[in-house]
């Protein structure tokens, strides 16, 4: 079984996809407060940390893969497109791949918005091959899996040099693999909470209601 460690782990749904996967989660961190209590409630016992700056790799359980997503707001096109640079929140890529360096997982896990390809990604993948890794990446609308919005987002999966020979299979699937189970969708949606109301599209969350943005 890998064992995880997650980063900007928000409320865990990348998370929670590893873990229907059979991973096993090592340790969290999250800056939000209301996030961390939503991972406290679904993986009870689990060390939850909060400021990823001050994790160093040395005090953490080991891990196999070091997944989450770093804040897209300075590479989103709804954001100032600022891009990567160290003071801004999408800067905070700096400190992921610091860790990646202190820990040494055997894959790393990246998620962000698809305006990353055009605003970052070259930093990302320098980097990453900087520190001895390899990468591949696939862009996922949500919408494709059954989700009530189109958010497209892409997945960056890295492993060290070497571990892959030239002309291997992927270790991301083709979308159209993906699309061939998307059974779970229930089940996430019954995890959140939310309720979709099939004929007005709408995703009800309690007293509230949001339209779906396809």
């Amino acid at each position: 079984m890998l064992k995880v460690g997650s980063l900007f782990s928000g409320a865990g749904l990348c998370d929670l996809g590893l873990t229907w996967a059979g991973f096993e989660h090592q340790w969290f961190c999250e800056i939000d407060p209301f996030c961390r209590a939503v991972l406290a409630r679904h993986w009870p016992g689990t060390p939850i940390y909060s400021d990823v700056s001050g994790l160093r790799g040395a005090d953490l359980p080991p891990v196999d893969v070091l997944c989450g997503g770093f804040p897209c707001q300075d590479v989103s096109s709804a954001g100032g497109r600022a891009g990567i640079k160290q003071g801004t929140r999408s800067g905070l890529w700096y400190e992921y791949a610091r860790l990646i360096g202190e820990v040494r997982p055997r894959y790393v896990i990246i998620e962000n918005v698809r305006g990353l390809l055009s605003c970052g990604i070259e930093s990302v993948l320098q980097d990453l091959a900087a520190l001895g890794y390899d990468a591949e990446w696939e862009v996922l609308p949500a919408a494709a899996l059954g989700a009530p919005h189109h958010r497209e987002r892409v997945f960056i999966v890295a492993y060290p040099h070497g571990r892959l020979p030239d002309g291997e299979h992927r270790l991301l699937s083709p979308l159209q693999r993906i699309l061939g189970n998307v059974n779970q969708s229930p089940q996430l949606f019954a995890w959140l909470g939310l309720r979709i109301d099939r004929a007005t599209k709408n995703v009800r969350l309690g007293s509230l209601s949001r339209t779906r943005h396809l």
